[in-house]
């Protein structure tokens, strides 16, 4: 693979989980034979990765080498943006390092309270922790907090430690972040913001929740994961057409 490669200068990917990219090939020169294939359905299949396939691990299951790889970058939008998919396992540790705080929702009104930076403690958990976001259509308090809140406490806010009574309100629920609702589906599967669709009375109210499915944040990574499983792979016999352009390629310099 080294002398596949060996004359191409080095920039920055992001392979799967990575925070950090990792100094790779720039394939660049590469696109224009890519682009004129990965949209013709002759030069290609589909297949779903399986938990713990490798880019290198597939291309050789595929290929008997390890060299096309990097073909499932470029054959794949949503692979090249948004990285290789974890396996299912790894999914919940995701989930709790990126959503890592506690979620309160609550039917009062917190359009000018709770606000990002505020202390908030329940009356009877005694739990204390710092407002981090509000999503006000959802009616969520995200609070960073190693301690739960009781359903039915009330809820509050302090400002440079001074107790703001009169904003209090009452806790409806109290979940791990990422366990917790992030947005609404129809049932067409489709994205739902509640704080715009019409209740049909002619009111302007808005609808009740309890008419959409809600998408947990654990639920939206898992979704994420597994549309990224199904790629496009060059057939065996392009990918050897493919090699001996990109071979071209090299001699032309």
């Amino acid at each position: 693979m080294a002398e596949f490669f060996k004359n191409f200068p080095l920039v920055g990917y992001n392979f799967g989980n990575e925070v950090n990219s990792t100094l790779f090939q720039n394939l660049s020169v590469y696109i224009k034979i890519i682009d004129e294939i990965s949209d013709d359905i002759a030069f290609y299949t589909t297949l779903f990765i399986q938990d713990y396939d490798r880019p290198d691990s597939l291309s050789f299951k595929l290929y008997d080498t390890t060299q096309f790889y990097w073909t499932f970058y470029y054959l794949n939008t949503d692979i090249r943006e948004s990285g290789w998919p974890l396996p299912y396992q790894d999914l919940l540790p995701k989930a709790k390092k990126d959503y890592p705080h506690r979620t309160v929702t609550t039917t009062g009104d917190i359009s000018k309270t709770f606000l990002p930076g505020h202390t908030v403690t329940g009356s009877v958990s005694g739990s204390t922790g710092t407002v981090i976001k509000r999503y006000l259509d959802l009616g969520q308090i995200i609070i960073d907090s190693p301690n739960n809140f009781n359903a039915g406490e009330v809820l509050t806010p302090s400002i440079n430690g001074v107790a703001q009574t009169g904003d209090v309100i009452l806790v409806t629920s109290d979940t791990e972040q990422y366990n917790s609702t992030h947005h609404y589906e129809n049932s067409s599967n489709e994205y739902v913001d509640i704080g715009l669709v019409p209740s049909g009375t002619g009111t302007g109210a808005f609808p009740t929740v309890s008419s959409f499915t809600p998408i947990t944040y654990f639920e939206r990574i898992t979704a994420k994961n597994d549309s990224l499983k199904e790629i496009k792979v060059l057939s065996p016999d392009v990918a050897a057409q493919v090699k001996t352009e990109f071979n071209k390629l090299l001699l032309r310099g």
